[in-house]
C-alpha cells in the first residue's frame, strides 16, 4: 500500500484569452464523472481535457489517475489566478478487517483456510486461533496469495483541490495518455488518365477501460513535443496488458455521425474540430472520415547511389512515387494500391499544401541498371584554407567517365526513370552538359524515359575535389 501523502505545488499565477476557452460559449454538463468530457483535444500521443469546475476537492479514482499527468492539472480561465493547489493519495486502510487466510497447519496435499484479522496490512501480518498450533491467538505474516478477502479490497483515491480568485467562469485542465489520434490513408492509383483517389481517416484511440463520452473534440496535427508522462516520483505508473483491439467504423451515412471538419492552421499546427458529441468504448479505436483532397502523384523508377571511386556496379530501380496535395496532410501511414491491388505501405509525414513528398516501396525487378565509372585523370594541389587549423591542405582531383545502361523489360508499357548520383568531397562539377542530366549541389540527376523493351544509356564527365 501507498502510504497517505500530500504534495503541495507552488503557487500558479495563470491568465488565458478568450480563445482559449472559446468552447465555454456552448452548454457545457458540469459534472465530476470523469468519463464525460466537456472539450478534448487530442494529440498523437495524450489528450487535452478541458472541462467546467466541479464541486471541490476533485476526486479521481486509481484508475483514471494511472492516465493522468499530475503535474499538468491546473485551473484556466479568462480571470483566474490560483494561489495554492494540493494533490493528495486516500486510501481506506484494511487494518483490523476480517479475512481468511491459509493456516500454518496446512500442509503441501491440503490447504486449510481459517477466519483471521488482518493487523497490519503492509507487512500482511495476522492474527488468528489455529487449535492444532495453540489455543491462544497466534500472530505471523503471510503471503499476499495465501490471503482471502469477504469483499474487494478498497483502491486509493486521488484529491484535487485549489484555491484561487475569480470573477469568471473557472475550468480545470489536465493530461490524459488514454485518448490519442492518427491518420491513416489510403492511395488508390489508376491509370494515367483517372484521378488519384487519397482516403485519410481519423483513427481515435481509447485505451482505458471505460467508456468515455466527448461533447466536443479537436485533432491536432503537426509537430507537438508533449510527453506522456511526468517525472513525479510519486505518481506510479503500470503499463497496462495489451489487449484485443476493438475498432468502430462511423456510419458517415447517419445524421447522427460525428463530422470532421476542414483543418484550420493554428501557431504553426493544424486543429481538425469535431462539434458533435460522441463516445468512445474503452479498449477501441473510433474512425471517422476526413477530409478528401485533391491529390497529384508521380510515378517513376529511382536508382540513388552514393558514389565511391571507379568500378562497375549494377541493380534493381525502386517503385517510388511523388505526391502532393492541395491541404495539409497530417502524418500517417498510407496503404497504396494500383489498379485495385496492394502494393505497398509508407509513413507520410506532416505534409504542408503543395508541397512535395518522394517516397519508395520496393525494387521493381523489371527496370535494371549497369552503371561503369573510369578515372579519366587525376591530379593533387594544395589548397589554402584560412579558416581552419591547417593553413594549406593537401586536395585530389579527379575527373570521372560515367556510363549508366538502363534497361526497361516491361512488355506492354513505357517507365520514366529518374537516377541520382550522390557525392561527397569539397567540390562536384559536372562536364559538358547535356539533355538528360543536371547538376544539385554535390548531386547529379539523370531523367529519362524508356519505352516498353527498351535499353539506353546515359553518359557524362564529372570532376570531383575532395
Amino acid at each position: 500500500m501507498k502510504s497517505i501523502f500530500c504534495l503541495l505545488i507552488s503557487a500558479v499565477f495563470l491568465n488565458t484569452g478568450d480563445a482559449f476557452l472559446h468552447f465555454s460559449k456552448n452548454k457545457t454538463q458540469v459534472t465530476n464523472d470523469h468519463r464525460i468530457l466537456a472539450n478534448v483535444k487530442i494529440y498523437s500521443n495524450l489528450a487535452e481535457i478541458i472541462q467546467p469546475l466541479g464541486k471541490l476537492p476533485l476526486e479521481f479514482s486509481e484508475d483514471d489517475w494511472r492516465d493522468i499527468r499530475s503535474d499538468s492539472l491546473t485551473l484556466v480561465g479568462s480571470n483566474v489566478t490560483v494561489t495554492q493547489q494540493t494533490i493528495t493519495e486516500k486510501k481506506q486502510s484494511l487494518n483490523n478487517a476480517h479475512v481468511f487466510v491459509r493456516a500454518p497447519s496446512s500442509s503441501n496435499t491440503e490447504s486449510k483456510f481459517v477466519k483471521a484479522t488482518l493487523v497490519d496490512e503492509k507487512r500482511n501480518l495476522v492474527k488468528l486461533i489455529d487449535k492444532d498450533i495453540s489455543k491462544e491467538p497466534i500472530y505471523f505474516t503471510a503471503s499476499s496469495d495465501h490471503i482471502v478477502y469477504e469483499s474487494d479490497p478498497p483502491q486509493s483515491k486521488y484529491y484535487v483541490n485549489f484555491t484561487f480568485d475569480t470573477s469568471d467562469a473557472v475550468y480545470v485542465s489536465y493530461l490524459r495518455s488514454n485518448l490519442n489520434w492518427k491518420t491513416r490513408y489510403q492511395l488508390n492509383l489508376f491509370d494515367e488518365s483517372k484521378s488519384v483517389v487519397l482516403i485519410s481517416m481519423a483513427d481515435i484511440r481509447n485505451d482505458g477501460q471505460s467508456r468515455v463520452d466527448i461533447e466536443h473534440a479537436e485533432l491536432l496535427g503537426g509537430d507537438i513535443n508533449l510527453q506522456i508522462h511526468s517525472n513525479s516520483h510519486w505518481r506510479g505508473y503500470n503499463a497496462v496488458p495489451e489487449m484485443a483491439m476493438a475498432r468502430t467504423f462511423a456510419d458517415a451515412g447517419s445524421s447522427h455521425a460525428p463530422t470532421i471538419s476542414k483543418p484550420e492552421e493554428v501557431a504553426g499546427l493544424y486543429v481538425f474540430a469535431i462539434n458533435t458529441p460522441f463516445s468512445i468504448e474503452g479498449r477501441t479505436n473510433y474512425l471517422l472520415p476526413m477530409f478528401r483532397p485533391h491529390v497529384t502523384v508521380e510515378r517513376f523508377a529511382s536508382v540513388s547511389k552514393h558514389f565511391h571511386n571507379a568500378g562497375a556496379s549494377n541493380g534493381k530501380a525502386q517503385r517510388s512515387y511523388r505526391l502532393s496535395a492541395d491541404r495539409f496532410l497530417s502524418s500517417g501511414n498510407c496503404v497504396i494500391r494500383e489498379y485495385d491491388r496492394l502494393v505497398g505501405e509508407t509513413s507520410l509525414p506532416n505534409l504542408a499544401a503543395k508541397d512535395k513528398h518522394e517516397f519508395t516501396v520496393g525494387e521493381d525487378s523489371d527496370v535494371t541498371y549497369k552503371e561503369n565509372v573510369t578515372v579519366v585523370s587525376s591530379r593533387t594541389f594544395n589548397d589554402t584554407n584560412r579558416r581552419g587549423s591547417f593553413p594549406v591542405e593537401v586536395r585530389k582531383e579527379s575527373v570521372y567517365n560515367v556510363n549508366v545502361a538502363f534497361k526497361n523489360f516491361k512488355k506492354n508499357r513505357p517507365v520514366k526513370v529518374e537516377y541520382k548520383l550522390n557525392n561527397y568531397g569539397q567540390s562536384v562539377k559536372l562536364g559538358t552538359p547535356n539533355t538528360a542530366c543536371t547538376q544539385d549541389g554535390l548531386t547529379i540527376k539523370c531523367v529519362l524515359t524508356l519505352a516498353a523493351d527498351e535499353e539506353k544509356t546515359v553518359s557524362y564527365k564529372f570532376e570531383h575535389v575532395v
